[in-house]
């Protein structure tokens, strides 16, 4: 087979989430590729005791690994809150193995948290009659966003959550510390919506249905009819964004970035946070500019850098919107959801989690979003109860 490993970077690019179920978009993998999988073991009891931050900083750790090894243009990946996927071709394999591998360890000795870690060949994938295809989906200027369809990255998330052999299982890796996590940055308090709710929602249309793009488009006509166009949406308010100096809530960072090395670099790695977080706040208070950063860019860029919005084999939303809206859409979910059409999850709260991938401060930065207090955690229990019933 011919060499794969820029398939990805090369597919044209969807410019309106819109049109994210559209069939016409998607391009199968490569046969020869491989899927990795996460999920946090029992992610919803930490997340009851708030230990959400250190969830959602574990779930996209794997992204942030692998994208230090390899070109992020290549790689598809998506974040679920307590875990994450990602596609790649087969000279990654070790590589991936490696950062699985790494973040495992980290997780059970930094967190007491268990990942679940698997990795499975796209061919494995399609003889048990699934598939992945990906389109990619210009988010802002700066970030491409990944969208898949074909069932087979939640048919991955089956097999991982039942895994009972070695076959696709990673083992955790002894020596963590040599995995590169740079970039991986958590500063930023809960993002607050003052007069609208946060509403984290997950909605799949029933998978024994033949036309599931013609639900979809359906949803998507709702959300924008009730709640408004795209930016009214992004639930990351950016008067409301502030970061944060608490030793505690930086140490859910700390931990990641100076696994292995002892509790003095820690403190030191917490102090020089601080400190980079007085003149972050500085620089963007005065909207100065450098030669490599122009800081008044930095939190409209984050708003729009922002995964609120995803299509992996079901949709999943981080919106903002008032109560009434919410309460007019989610009657619309359970009429469909009594047709048969659809099955849903929701979690509401007032504010946004962001956790951050930080390549360069001037516009190069992704940051995934995730309701407070465990919003895609809480509203994949709602989501899995209704499946159950179709």
């Amino acid at each position: 087979m011919a060499d794969s490993a820029d398939f990805y970077a090369n597919l044209p690019v969807i410019e309106d989430f819109f049109n994210a179920s559209n069939q016409e978009n998607f391009h199968p993998l490569p046969d020869n590729w491989y899927v990795a999988v996460t999920d946090i073991v029992n992610s919803t009891d930490a997340i009851q005791n708030n230990r959400y931050k250190e969830v959602n900083i574990l779930g996209a750790s794997p992204i942030v690994g692998i994208f230090n090894i390899a070109d992020r243009n290549t790689i598809p990946f998506t974040f679920g809150g307590d875990g994450a996927s990602f596609c790649f071709p087969p000279h990654l394999i070790d590589d991936a193995r490696r950062v699985l591998g790494g973040c495992k360890t980290i997780g059970k000795t930094e967190y007491n948290l268990d990942l679940r870690a698997a990795i499975i060949p796209l061919s494995y994938i399609r003889e048990q009659g699934y598939d992945i295809q990906v389109a990619r989906y210009r988010a802002s200027e700066f970030y491409i966003q990944s969208i898949f369809s074909g069932g087979g990255l939640s048919f991955a998330e089956r097999i991982l959550k039942n895994l009972n052999s070695d076959t696709f299982r990673v083992p955790a890796l002894e020596n963590a510390q040599t995995v590169d996590f740079s970039g991986l940055e958590c500063r930023w308090q809960k993002v607050e919506q003052p007069q609208n709710e946060v509403i984290t929602m997950m909605i799949k249309a029933n998978p024994n249905i033949d036309h599931p793009q013609k639900i979809y488009e359906q949803v998507f006509q709702k959300i924008r009819t009730t709640f408004g166009f795209d930016e009214k949406t992004n639930p990351i308010n950016i008067p409301e964004l502030s970061m944060t100096l608490s030793f505690s809530k930086l140490m859910g960072e700390a931990r990641f970035r100076t696994h292995g090395q002892g509790w003095l670099k820690r403190i030191g790695y917490i102090l020089k946070v601080q400190l980079q977080t007085i003149i972050g706040k500085v620089l963007m208070a005065l909207d100065y500019e450098t030669t490599a950063t122009n800081w008044s860019l930095y939190k409209s860029d984050l708003a729009q850098n922002s995964d609120y919005r995803k299509f992996d084999d079901m949709l999943r939303l981080v919106i903002s919107g008032s109560e009434s809206e919410r309460k007019e859409f989610v009657n619309f979910l359970e009429e469909q959801f009594r047709n048969e059409k659809l099955a849903f999850g929701i979690h509401l709260s007032k504010a946004a989690m962001i956790t951050c991938m930080v390549f360069q401060y001037h516009r190069d930065h992704i940051h995934f979003v995730d309701g407070s207090g465990g919003g895609y955690v809480s509203a994949a229990e709602g989501l899995k109860k209704r499946l159950k019933k179709l």
